[in-house]
């Protein structure tokens, strides 16, 4: 038995940067086969040794079934950074210059793909801590969505990350709510 859930369709939706989530090519995973969908209708045909990953079952235009790979959710794309559930997930937010943002998964899903993925940095940073002789603290230069201050933290307290720069809107408004100046 296998879990059926919804996709996206391919093309520009709501909410997207300049169409950035427009798809030219689909693919299809199907009991270990992968098939390539193009445009042209042209459907190439490869072996894959690995079980179907992120299948979802959609309707075709006839009422059939087709098969799609569904997009992750920013949740899941959380999980696999490493970052706590809902990390991203800030509800509607303001930008340093005053202007009111709706929730979008949007941002969610650019702050995510150009975050670090945690579970390296906390390892190494709890290395280097276990070699501290005195008390550290942390900055973080293009800090994206809190990253290092998140693991930092973990290692050494809280408040140990004591400032932050970045200068992408969304990724700001994160670590302000994750971690609010006192």
């Amino acid at each position: 038995m296998q879990n059926v859930t919804g996709t996206l369709n391919p093309g520009a939706h709501a909410g997207s940067y300049n169409g950035q989530d427009a798809y030219n090519d689909m693919l299809v995973v199907e009991d270990g086969l992968l098939h390539r969908e193009r445009t042209s209708r042209s459907v190439e045909h490869e072996r894959e040794s690995r079980s179907a990953e992120l299948y979802a079952r959609t309707t075709n235009s006839n009422g059939g079934g087709m098969n799609q790979v569904r997009r992750l959710t920013p949740l899941e794309c959380e999980r696999l950074q490493g970052f706590p559930d809902g990390w991203t997930d800030i509800g509607e937010w303001t930008d340093t210059k005053g202007k009111k943002h709706k929730e979008a998964d949007s941002p969610r899903y650019k702050a995510l793909g150009n975050s670090i993925a945690l579970p390296f940095w906390f390892y190494l940073l709890r290395r280097i801590a276990a070699q501290y002789e005195r008390p550290a603290t942390l900055g973080s230069l293009f800090d994206g969505i809190g990253g290092f201050p998140l693991c930092w933290e973990r290692c050494n307290g809280p408040g140990t990350a004591i400032w932050a720069s970045e200068i992408e809107e969304f990724p700001i408004a994160v670590t302000k709510k994750r971690f609010p100046e006192e």
